[in-house]
């Protein structure tokens, strides 16, 4: 394959994998869409994650459960870029709220994992899912095994249901679970009961790097 087919692949497959962001990675399902196979498109994956486009985000997991979705997400680590490729403009996100969420979640993965590379504990990010399809954007887990959830919505309001996929994670990592949080785009800190919040998203910047 010459250099320029290589490089038209790879542009095309950066574009598919703007479609999927924020989703669970199906290589294969990824792959087909532009004729390559699943151990091809693994290894076009592998290349622009080593150029920071992208990350895969992997699935936490606890012994205690068996019902916990394995399967990475993929994450840009560029909102601009994912915005870009997606053809994301105002007027557009003014009639589709949803389009906003998914680059407000990349950028707070983006920011949450520059907090993490300045902390002083060892901290990995994870996503949940079960196969009761209950999730958690973001899971922070620290070198003792703690956790925090963060759940991102576009929007101020923030209701009770919000909290489904954090209760879960809450039940699933135990004693070991710190806090859980429904970042909003609101600007109150509402408490819902049982370590949870919905708080601003502002707080990643008003508050230092902590662990949990």
């Amino acid at each position: 394959m010459s250099t320029s087919i290589r490089r038209l692949t790879r542009d095309r497959l950066l574009r598919i994998l703007a479609q999927h962001s924020g989703q669970l990675t199906n290589f294969a399902q990824l792959g087909g869409q532009i004729g390559l196979d699943e151990k091809t498109a693994r290894k076009y994956l592998g290349v622009l994650e080593q150029l920071f486009l992208v990350r895969r985000l992997e699935p936490w997991h606890s012994n205690r459960l068996s019902r916990l979705v394995k399967t990475p997400k993929l994450h840009f680590l560029d909102s601009g870029l994912l915005a870009a490729l997606l053809g994301v403009t105002p007027q557009r996100v003014a009639g589709d709220r949803t389009v906003l969420g998914v680059l407000l979640e990349t950028f707070v993965y983006t920011e949450v994992l520059k907090l993490a590379t300045v902390s002083e504990r060892q901290i990995a990010l994870y996503h949940y899912r079960d196969k009761d399809k209950n999730e958690v954007d973001i899971v922070i887990e620290d070198e003792s095994g703690g956790v925090i959830g963060l759940e991102i919505k576009a929007s101020a309001t923030v209701r009770p249901a919000d909290f489904a996929g954090l209760r879960k994670l809450a039940a699933a990592a135990g004693k070991n679970f710190r806090l859980g949080a429904v970042l909003h785009d609101g600007d109150a800190v509402i408490g819902f009961g049982d370590h949870l919040y919905a708080a601003p998203l502002s707080c990643l910047w008003r508050s230092g790097p902590k662990g949990p």
